[in-house]
């Protein structure tokens, strides 16, 4: 597995997952908020982006899917915790960066965590960081130029856009934990017979 792959997988697959969670928003978020309130709302949002993001990103590690699904969920309410923590302080812009970068360096915590790969943290923190918050400020002013015409279509092409950003900063962030880790092979290195079998 080398880094554009993961980066690869990262992106297509929480693009999709990302996708998902903002149709629910964008079809069903006002009766939602008024049952259960806007943290209900994102309570759900979390489960549909861990139920497929653990299925979508699985290729990312060579772990067992049941394994992956428990890295990639405690990993996420790491993320999703730090996110709404720093959103409901601060609000607003302010609430949102402290929120990506927040949700980052949990994220990463975690996965340095499960993989003993310390080393990666920073690294890892900062680009899912950056990723991240391309991905989420470029769908929020896609979000912004379309929703006086085309509400749904604005939050779903925030979901777009924030899952590309954000999966390509998780794609990363699970290459090099792994690499860290010794659990990548090199980019040189060429399958023989007996790797095979």
């Amino acid at each position: 597995m080398t880094a554009g792959r993961s980066v690869g997988i990262g992106t297509t697959g929480f693009a999709l997952a990302s996708f998902a969670a903002y149709s629910v928003w964008a079809f069903a978020g006002r009766p939602l908020y008024r049952s259960i309130g806007e943290a209900g709302l994102y309570a759900v949002c979390a489960v549909v982006f861990i139920l497929l993001g653990s299925v979508l990103l699985r290729p990312l590690a060579r772990i067992r899917l049941g394994r992956f699904s428990a890295v990639f969920t405690t990993a996420f309410l790491a993320y999703a915790i730090a996110w709404c923590l720093a959103w409901f302080g601060a609000k607003g812009r302010v609430g949102e960066w402290l929120g990506s970068l927040a949700g980052s360096i949990a994220f990463c915590a975690v996965l340095a965590a499960w993989f003993k790969s310390w080393r990666a943290l920073l690294l890892s923190s900062l680009v899912l960081f950056v990723a991240n918050s391309v991905g989420y400020f470029a769908g929020s002013w896609s979000y912004s130029a379309l929703r006086s015409e085309h509400a749904a279509i604005a939050k779903l092409s925030w979901g777009f856009f924030h899952g590309l950003g954000m999966g390509a900063g998780l794609g990363f962030a699970f290459y090099q934990v792994q690499r860290g880790a010794g659990r990548v092979e090199p980019t040189s290195h060429v399958t023989t017979a007996s790797d095979a079998g």
